[in-house]
């Protein structure tokens, strides 16, 4: 995990972890490896684990069986849900200030449908 300043770790597990459900690179009832595991491989404390891992159980992405370990539950399609709407308001923001920038509409239009036609489009 490319851990930034920006924003607090913890967060940063609970975005990748829920950016893991959405995307399907994890799915309902996959286990999570356990605190320390994790803290392990991604080199930070435990206890900023034990947050995120804390918060996902609260916003129902994950749940922890004790003597068994954390599970992702059954509600993937309202993470994906979530994601989805997130990533839209972050590309209405963006377009919202390519247009404040003076980039005209028809240029964002063609990178849009270049784009959603499989075309790179970087001009």
């Amino acid at each position: 995990m490319a851990i930034t300043q920006k924003r607090p770790v913890y967060l940063q597990l609970v975005d990748r972890i829920k950016n893991e459900v959405a995307t399907d690179v994890l799915s309902a009832n996959d286990q999570l490896p356990s605190v320390r595991e994790t803290a392990l491989q991604e080199k930070i404390n435990p206890n900023t684990v034990a947050k995120a891992y804390k918060e996902l159980e609260a916003q129902k992405v994950i749940r922890t069986i004790p003597g068994k370990g954390t599970f992702i539950t059954g509600n993937t399609a309202s993470v994906k849900n979530s994601n989805q709407n997130r990533l839209l308001a972050d590309l209405s923001q963006v377009i919202a200030e390519l247009i404040k920038s003076g980039v005209k509409g028809e240029r964002i239009k063609k990178i849009v449908n270049d784009i959603l036609g499989g075309k790179n489009a970087e001009n």
